[in-house]
């Protein structure tokens, strides 16, 4: 049996959840400090305090940092400093969409990996595209030529409502022996809509990425 292959909403919240990851790193350290300081007051070998805090020490940096790099680019997509191209997909048009999405099996290599929100806004869905990247309804997922998930292609598909495909590739290694390592690739496709009053900028996104796509 297949399955079911992974959905995502994007990237959210950039500056939420760099102050969320940003305190907990801070705690989590001071933690870790004091477990250490309890060590050698009492001459153990471990601390409840320093094994609290070593793992969100370790992992939650990196989230805080993912974040942070994040808030310039929604805020330069969202005042146009970085924008190519944006619309707003309004409410009526994104349920078809939905509706169409829906039809696809779970398990194929057509599922949209955009999950789309279970409550669609009355003011319809925004999409912002970057040279980097695509907002969408306050999602972000990033396009690249390069990195673990890198572009590989990008079409324009003319069906009721549009849409813009792009498919990309998951690279990853991992080591089957203490010398040899295997390579991994999942595809995953990336369907964004587009108004039917947006189909000329859509255009415009499709010819941007796929010179983008050419030039590796």
């Amino acid at each position: 049996m297949k399955r079911r292959r992974a959905r995502s909403s994007g990237v959210r919240n950039p500056v939420r959840n760099a102050v969320l990851f940003g305190l907990i790193t801070v705690v989590s350290i001071v933690l870790v400090l004091l477990g250490v300081a309890d060590m050698r007051e009492t001459n153990r070998t471990g601390s409840p305090l320093l094994a609290l805090g070593l793992f969100p020490a370790l992992l939650c940096p990196i989230f805080f940092i993912h974040y942070l790099s994040k808030i310039r680019v929604f805020r330069d997509m969202h005042s146009g400093r970085s924008a190519i191209a944006r619309w707003t997909f309004p409410a009526e048009q994104f349920n078809r969409f939905c509706e169409e999405e829906e039809r696809i099996p779970v398990a194929s290599i057509a599922t949209n990996f955009y999950k789309p929100p279970h409550i669609i806004p009355a003011e319809g869905v925004e999409v912002i595209f970057s040279d980097d990247g695509v907002l969408i309804g306050g999602g972000y997922f990033p396009l690249s030529t390069t990195g673990v998930r890198r572009l590989q292609s990008v079409r324009y598909i003319n069906s009721n409502p549009p849409s813009i495909e792009f498919g990309t590739v998951i690279r990853t290694m991992v080591r089957t022996s203490s010398a040899t390592t295997n390579t991994y690739r999942t595809a995953e496709t990336l369907r964004v809509p587009v108004s039917t009053d947006a189909t000329k900028e859509a255009g415009e996104v499709v010819h941007r990425y796929q010179a983008i796509i050419d030039r590796l």
